[in-house]
């Protein structure tokens, strides 16, 4: 036997053929993901009318910090409130100290370029003037904005990795006396844990100061920004370091305090604490709620999304058509498409086709794409041509008894050989019909007397292998093999 070769096009007919399946599985799909978003749309309902129901939860826990602030007096309230604010403060600092980008870098292994710019223009006033106005304009939202944009570094971390200052007479520049004597200059300091993101922030602070300069000239006359000196290096960052280790030390005495504090708070200034925070979680709920529901109707009901139906219907059709991909590329039974011919060097006598009437729509149309660019027959025309070819091939080779054998002809191949052998019988041809010849031991051993064999084989239900096996007993017989007919 031959290795069979994949037929694009009998693969994907193939899989259309399973068009019920296919439309269950959309059905199926359609069905559950309609149903995943009706309860998670239910589930937002229910969270909207808990969170529209507190506001008699709220009633309640006002008149509970009314009577505590009764029955504390001032201090005890006082170290409460202190306690709260402290711990805002704790999870802002912890925040930045833990995120900021700064807070990251090694004090000891900072990586830092300095840029050193001039201010160039006629009139000694104006120069002046503009160091102030330049320093104004790169110390703002404006740069940090702008590197966010051609970095990704958070503009809220900016003003720590760029340091701006406008300095007056710059009358040596490394080490040597520079026209720059009584202009005003502008210093840039840019650092970052590498060398590689400090030059990446380092052009992009360049490219601003180019581009504000631009916009500046017709608004205060031209001018020139002279590039004095850019210098790159590995440096120990003192300031850095004292910035890090006091932030440190902030958080953990917040940490300490809010912890002994809370160690000694009495039982009426545990509940006065307690129903203080929960009335500030229930008020950033009903703000962050507000924001979820502003545009809604007031009444809401839940829905089912037409997104989530055409999601569910397209992944479980997908998925369908995978599993069908698979078993078509490891079928090991007999299709209609194929051809004996190519795979076991017999001849094809003939393919007998299922009557069209009893197909639906969907099936004829698939049939016309598997035939794509094939002459069609009817299931009569099929049977007529296969009769035919089984006779010629009997005369040719001087048989007057031949055999039609096969593997599970019960399974729709049985009437098929019926007909032959009644229309073959009547042009003087015996006719033997034998089943399960390799399963069968009875119709086994009647192969031995048999001179000329026609294999009927039902696709769909032969197994490739079983043709191969008879097609090995019968050479073992030196029986002749006159052909093969499939049968749809």
């Amino acid at each position: 036997m031959e290795e069979r070769e994949i037929d694009l096009l009998d693969m994907i007919v193939d899989i259309l053929s399973h068009w019920r399946g296919l439309l269950v599985a959309v059905m199926i799909g359609a069905v559950l993901m309609g149903g995943l978003s009706y309860v998670k749309s239910y589930r937002n309902v229910k969270n909207t009318q808990m969170v529209e129901e507190t506001g008699l939860e709220d009633e309640t826990v006002e008149k509970q910090l009314e009577q505590l602030e009764e029955d504390l007096d001032e201090s005890q309230r006082a170290a409460v409130l202190t306690i709260i604010d402290d711990e805002r403060e704790f999870v802002w600092k912890d925040k930045y100290s833990r995120e900021a980008t700064s807070m990251q870098i090694d004090p000891l292994n900072v990586a830092q370029r300095q840029l050193v710019y001039q201010i160039k223009t006629v009139d000694d006033n104006q120069r002046q003037r503009l160091g102030a106005v330049y320093g104004d304009i790169l110390n703002n939202v404006g740069l940090y904005n702008w590197v966010e944009e051609k970095t990704g570094i958070p503009a809220a971390d900016v003003g720590t990795l760029v340091l701006i200052s406008a300095t007056s007479s710059t009358p040596f520049v490394n080490g040597e006396l520079t026209e720059a004597f009584g202009t005003d200059s502008l210093k840039i300091t840019v650092i970052q844990s590498d060398d590689e993101s400090c030059k990446k922030l380092t052009d992009a602070v360049k490219s601003y100061v180019e581009q504000q300069r631009e916009s500046l000239v017709p608004e205060v006359g031209e001018h020139e920004l002279i590039l004095l000196s850019e210098s790159a290096g590995t440096v120990v960052d003192t300031g850095l370091m004292d910035r890090q280790v006091s932030y440190g030390n902030v958080v953990n005495s917040l940490r300490s305090t809010i912890a002994s504090a809370k160690v000694g708070f009495s039982e009426n200034q545990q509940k006065y604490y307690d129903l203080l925070t929960q009335k500030e979680e229930i008020d950033k709920e009903e703000v962050d709620q507000k924001d979820i529901t502003e545009n809604q109707p007031e009444i809401a009901v839940p829905s089912v999304s037409k997104k989530y139906i055409l999601l569910g219907a397209f992944l479980f059709v997908f998925v369908y058509a995978g599993i069908l991909f698979v078993v078509y590329l490891f079928n090991s039974k007999l299709r209609v498409s194929d051809e004996l011919q190519n795979l076991y060097h017999i001849p094809q006598i003939g393919v007998v086709v299922k009557d069209s009437k009893k197909k639906k729509f969907v099936d004829k149309w698939i049939d016309d794409l598997r035939n794509y660019g094939k002459r069609k027959f009817t299931a009569e025309q099929s049977m007529e041509l296969a009769f035919v070819a089984v006779k010629i091939a009997a005369i040719k080779n001087k048989l007057n008894d031949i055999c039609l054998m096969g593997c599970n002809l019960g399974a729709g191949a049985d009437t098929v050989c019926a007909n032959l052998k009644s229309a073959l019988e009547k042009e003087g041809i015996n006719v033997t019909v034998l089943d399960n010849v390799l399963y069968n031991a009875e119709s086994m051993e009647k192969v031995d007397g048999m001179t000329g064999i026609v294999l009927v084989e039902k696709a769909g239900s032969t197994l490739y292998s079983e043709i191969a096996s008879e097609l090995a007993l019968l050479k073992r017989q030196g029986i002749e093999v006159l052909g093969g007919i499939i049968v749809e």
